[in-house]
């Protein structure tokens, strides 16, 4: 792994726990006020950790595909469709 794609691949871990913390929370509070912001920075989130991932070299490219794969399929499952 090249060091450009271990930073990468660290910024892509760092925003998936943003992730899973924005989620805890938006379970929390379906029908908040916040919940609305919450999902649009999910969104934004998501979309960085794609940009990232497809910048990357095919090794690295696989294994961060693969460590998102549960938490993205989580998240098109129960979020991908809501509008608040």
């Amino acid at each position: 792994m090249t060091p450009t794609d271990g930073i990468r691949a660290r910024s892509v871990r760092n925003q998936v726990r943003l992730i899973q913390e924005h989620l805890e929370a938006m379970q929390r509070d379906v029908h908040g006020l916040e919940y609305g912001h919450w999902k649009t920075e999910v969104d934004g989130l998501w979309k960085s950790v794609f940009q990232q991932i497809s910048k990357m070299g095919p090794e690295p490219q696989q294994r961060s595909l693969e460590s998102v794969r549960e938490l993205w399929t989580t998240y098109l499952t129960h979020y991908s469709n809501e509008v608040r």
